[in-house]
């Protein structure tokens, strides 16, 4: 039974170690290793200090956008690029954290080096220098969706009676369309069922 667990894992080191505690660093690839981070200015509340209050933050945060708010992660891919800096620190802080499962840490770098993949990050990167670059790229994303949300509240203001009623009727044409498609669907395989009945 525990033979059959064992090849279930899909993990390395966890054949070997269940928590952190029992995997001594000396024998941890550099990947596993906790780094001490300045995080950028806004991405934890000054109160929390403490490396588990951040890992508990940044845990929420992952949750939240990837778990909870994946359907929209396309809408909000500013959002999502910030918080895969959140996903940085909370691989990292639970490296910090002696009761850690080894099993659930190889899961979240293998996750981890797939969201890097995105943004052409090594995967041997340093934490810190992965969290910068979701961050800064984030903030950049933000400013740009903030620009064009603008923009298109400038371009709805602007419209002119004339060119609303166009375009009222041109949103009318186009289901007009498609709802002769739809028939014309519909017709042409009645047909096809008629002649299909008339033969037999």
């Amino acid at each position: 039974m525990e033979a059959a667990e064992e090849k279930k894992k899909d993990c390395i080191y966890c054949k070997k170690y269940e928590k952190l505690s029992d995997w001594p660093e000396s024998e941890r690839p550099a990947a596993f290793i906790y780094e001490k981070i300045d995080y950028p200015e806004g991405m934890f509340h000054e109160s929390l200090i403490k490396s588990k209050q951040k890992q508990g933050e940044a845990g929420k945060k992952v949750y939240q956008r990837f778990v909870k708010g994946k359907s929209s992660l396309n809408k909000y891919q500013h959002h999502m690029i910030r918080d895969m800096a959140y996903f940085e620190a909370l691989f990292n802080e639970m490296l910090n954290d002696k009761k850690a499962k080894v099993e659930t840490l190889e899961g979240l770098k293998k996750g981890r080096e797939a969201m890097r993949m995105s943004l052409n990050i090594s995967p041997k990167a340093k934490s810190s220098e992965a969290v910068l670059k979701f961050w800064a790229t984030g903030k950049m994303l933000y400013a740009a969706h903030k620009k064009n949300k603008k923009k298109k509240k400038k371009k709805a203001k602007q419209l002119t009676p004339e060119i609303a009623e166009r375009a009222a009727v041109l949103a009318n044409l186009k289901k007009q369309i498609a709802t002769a498609k739809v028939n014309a669907q519909r017709a042409a395989t009645i047909k096809a069922q008629e002649k299909i009945e008339g033969e037999n």
